[in-house]
């Protein structure tokens, strides 16, 4: 493979030039002070056709098991479809320069497998083996590779660097379908040098074994802690925390002791040890989940402060997601507060409405509190006072706002396109839930809204009961010849026309905007469906679908498959919701032994 490529270019004169490199490489990579994204990746052409055809491209992940190149793997998630190419491959050529150097010696190898869970047409989303050892895929993975050789290099690289900073930014260009799935099902670690790596569970436990191991589960079990070496859960019980247990658990966090989930249960903290602990667990550790139940924060004279009843944050990605249990305690927003005021890495808040509801004016200053996060995740937003406080914080950092579960009482509708209408810093709103709009004059408004908003230029909607000619699907024609905003969409329970067909078509392959498109329980023949596949096909559409159940069915189908493998007895949780603001949570208990959930 390296022999079609010109000495003076990308490669070096020989392998063993271009290994020394690359290790070399990586060292100073895994000494980044970046803790939220894998720093290894590479991208290719989502489809192997002709130069000029090519649109779109998917990145992935490497896992870092390794400081020889040969020995890394490509990430067991498959690829991640980028939003913006052209800016994402100028901004991020130091990066694929040599990154791209690894994969082209893995395909040299035979080792470059790519992962088959793309999302594939028609509502098949399962596991597709692929041959990667016939001429066939090695001569297109090189061609694929040779491709973006040949565009990266044609980068200036005037363009300065920033690196870790920039990596932080990774996210906003990448298409994550599912918001539950770690980057590439790889996993942050930390090494006892005080790195942190991205490794795929098979590789976890070797990379994380080291020397001080020990030494630090002793250290833990002494301040009256217990760790499970299998599960790798830290519990502590009953405990006052002084300062130096405070000191102990942040060198031995920072220095190896790899710990997935930490518990907190009837402990005390002074609020200064607080702070500095989580300091160290939001931004320098591997924990991806803390939970703490009753936990007294004091004064530094003594006194209560405030009490935490009951909090598990999970640490995802670049995500933050803080739950109190879905009911509002007097030390939700001072450890809200303190959780943002120590975050320096993570850009996603993600919280549940229900926590705050008659705290409204509260959650607003915690927003205010924080510039590093960008994008606002708030389930249950069914509330105006919450919608307020999102929509009238003072900060222009926010540009993302996903709304789950979300605008379900139809009197709020209206108050909030009129809040969506005065904002002036969102980029992008999702309103992709597992229930999609009925309401017509909502849609007529949205549409109407977005296409004179000054900054939102990406849009997910889920869609419900679109009929023939009726006022709905006229505004959806006209806004998907017309606008530019509309990028991901789902359809439901409808009736879709070849009118319809072809405004699809006509946002995806002339406006080049709609990228993401799954139909459920509606009704669309086998001649569109081929149309909408040659979008596919071609690389416009980057995931296509069509599913005779409901959104929800087949999402709880995926949960169920993935759950079902030992018998128990599952919780549905949902929210009640009716005209009166009034939020209940409510549990439905499944016995998945019954077949008709298996």
């Amino acid at each position: 493979m390296f022999s079609n490529y010109d000495t003076r270019g990308f490669l070096g004169p020989t392998i063993e030039d271009i290994t020394k490199q690359l290790k070399n490489y990586l060292k100073l990579l895994y000494a980044l002070d970046e803790f939220t994204t894998p720093r290894c990746f590479f991208i290719l052409p989502v489809k192997g056709y002709e130069v000029a055809s090519i649109k779109h491209y998917k990145l992935y992940f490497l896992c870092e098991c390794s400081h020889e190149p040969t020995r890394m793997h490509v990430a067991p998630r498959g690829g991640y479809s980028i939003k913006n190419s052209k800016e994402f491959i100028r901004r991020y050529e130091s990066y694929l320069k040599p990154t791209l150097k690894i994969a082209q010696l893995l395909l040299s190898a035979g080792n470059l497998v790519i992962p088959q869970l793309e999302n594939v047409p028609i509502a098949n989303n399962n596991t597709v083996p692929l041959e990667t050892n016939t001429p066939e895929y090695r001569q297109d993975m090189e061609q694929r590779l040779k491709f973006v050789d040949i565009l990266v290099n044609q980068i200036d690289g005037k363009q300065a660097s920033r690196r870790g900073t920039d990596l932080r930014e990774i996210l906003t260009y990448l298409e994550l379908v599912d918001n539950e799935e770690s980057l590439g099902n790889l996993d942050p670690i930390t090494t006892d040098d005080g790195h942190v790596r991205w490794i795929c569970s098979e590789h976890c436990d070797g990379i994380s074994f080291n020397d001080n191991m020990s030494s630090n589960i002793n250290d833990f079990n002494v301040m009256g802690g217990k760790f499970d070496r299998k599960t790798k859960e830290a519990v502590v019980i009953g405990v006052n925390v002084t300062e130096r247990n405070v000191k102990m658990i942040c060198g031995a966090l920072t220095k190896g002791f790899n710990i997935v989930k930490l518990v907190f249960q009837d402990c005390s903290f002074y609020e200064g040890y607080l702070e500095t602990l989580l300091d160290t667990i939001i931004n320098r550790s591997s924990i991806r989940c803390l939970n703490m139940t009753a936990v007294t924060v004091t004064k530094f004279f003594g006194g209560v402060k405030y009490t935490c009843k009951n909090m598990v944050v999970e640490f995802k990605n670049q995500s933050l997601k803080v739950r109190f249990n879905d009911n509002y305690h007097n030390g939700n927003i001072p450890m809200l507060n303190q959780l943002l005021l120590r975050n320096k890495i993570h850009r996603t808040l993600n919280i549940s409405a229900c926590d705050f509801l008659g705290h409204e004016s509260d959650l607003q200053r915690c927003f205010e509190s924080n510039r590093t996060v960008t994008e606002l995740i708030v389930e249950y937003s069914n509330n105006i006072d919450i919608l307020n406080a999102i929509f009238n914080s003072k900060t222009n950092a926010l540009h993302q706002l996903k709304l789950p579960q979300s605008l379900s009482i139809p009197s709020i509708l209206s108050p909030f396109c009129e809040l969506l209408k005065k904002n002036t810093t969102f980029v992008e709103v999702d309103l992709m839930d597992y229930t999609g709009f009925k309401e017509e004059a909502f849609i007529i408004k949205l549409l109407d809204i977005l296409r004179e908003h000054k900054s939102i230029r990406y849009l997910s909607l889920h869609v419900e009961d679109i009929q023939l000619s009726n006022q709905k699907e006229t505004y959806m024609i006209r806004s998907l010849r017309r606008d530019k905003f509309i990028a991901r969409l789902c359809i439901s329970a409808s009736i879709v026309s070849r009118e319809f067909i072809e405004a699809l078509y006509h946002a995806s392959k002339v406006n080049d905007t709609l990228t993401y498109m799954n139909f459920y329980n509606s009704q669309v023949n086998d001649e569109d469906k081929a149309q909408l596949h040659s979008l596919y096909e071609t690389g416009n559409l980057l995931q296509l679908g069509f599913y005779e159940q409901s959104r929800w069915d087949v999402r709880f189908a995926k949960l169920n498959e993935q759950q079902s493998r030992g018998k128990s007895n599952k919780i549905l949780n949902f929210i009640l919701i009716d005209e009166n603001n009034l939020q209940g949570k409510q549990q439905i208990f499944i016995d998945d032994s019954d077949p008709k959930f298996v």
